[in-house]
């Protein structure tokens, strides 16, 4: 049910005071010292009361603005979708160069958890192999780039996986090696140069299972706009730590309250692989990355225009 949040032109002082608001002049008072709900997109206190309820039927709220967004940018999971078709256009090149260490090729990341938009990956493969005599998860994931390469298909590398543009749609092919009786993956991580292990079934169970895909999708959109380096699964454990105890169905309030997080707590933070302990997500970023993402949460917070925090 939408619980409308604090003034989204309210500075951070304000953002979380939940004022009860029981008549006209009272709401119009806290609007003007930054403690009302959420107003509509082009409200102003100093508009005519007369103005304001004429403006209420047209003018989005700011959760339906910001659910808009979302779902601009969403990349919707189907076997008819583009990326869909996209990814299975990949599949026999990637057989060939996988050949008899192939154990098989599935959806993963992202697009299973339903959190991919379309700014910066539409689909994701994870491609299981078995272990490769002579070769340690480095050398298959360059092997892998340069195979694709080769093929003039100009790959470029991320943080585990290697992404390309298949029918005009970007595809990430995620390299692992597990068992074959064995759900744990071994990926190489390009970030810290070295093999990490980790489940990526699990991963996705968590995400895909959170509640929390609308939130997450609106982080990744605000982070390709204000083009930080925020590794995927870190920012989604990050969403789900600072939502721990809000609500489900209020967007626009869990946009804030993980910019607050982000602004005030997350340069502290540790946040692990939820798989893997021992793999520590959070010494990913520099110093200097987490205060750029800190800098621009403080930002949006002190943002009177929602058009200049997503769009």
């Amino acid at each position: 049910m939408y619980n409308p949040g604090c003034d989204f032109g309210a500075r951070d002082v304000g953002l979380c005071q939940k004022a009860a608001v029981t008549s006209v002049t009272e709401r119009s008072r806290a609007c003007q010292i930054g403690t009302a709900r959420h107003p509509p997109l082009n409200f102003s206190p100093t508009s005519p009361i007369g103005f304001q309820r004429a403006s209420l039927a047209a003018v989005p709220t700011v959760d339906q603005y910001a659910a808009s967004i979302v779902e601009k940018y969403r990349v919707v999971p189907d076997t008819n979708s583009d990326s869909h078709h996209a990814a299975d256009a990949v599949l026999p090149l990637v057989k060939q160069w996988g050949k008899q260490h192939l154990l098989g090729l599935t959806l993963s990341g992202a697009y299973v958890k339903n959190t991919a938009v379309t700014l910066s990956s539409h689909v994701d493969v994870l491609v299981a192999l078995s272990p490769v005599p002579g070769m340690d998860m480095k050398n298959i994931f360059w092997s892998l780039f340069e195979f694709l390469t080769d093929h003039d298909l100009r790959p470029h590398t991320r943080n585990v996986s290697i992404q390309l543009q298949s029918k005009g749609v970007y595809v990430d092919l995620i390299p692992a090696c597990r068992g074959r009786d064995s759900t744990e993956n071994m990926l190489f991580n390009k970030r810290s140069g070295r093999a990490v292990h980790t489940d990526v079934a699990r991963h996705v169970h968590l995400i895909a299972n959170s509640g929390r895909q609308q939130e997450i999708c609106a982080f990744k959109i605000w982070r390709e706009r204000m083009a930080l380096d925020f590794p995927s699964l870190y920012l989604e454990l990050t969403v789900l730590r600072a939502l721990g105890n809000e609500r489900f169905g209020q967007l626009a309030d869990n946009i804030l309250a993980v910019m607050r997080h982000l602004s005030n707590r997350f340069e502290q933070s540790v946040v692990a692989d939820p798989a893997n302990s021992d793999n520590i997500l959070s010494k990913d970023l520099s110093g200097d990355d987490k205060r750029a993402i800190a800098s621009a949460a403080r930002t949006a917070l002190y943002e009177e225009n929602w058009k200049k925090i997503i769009w």
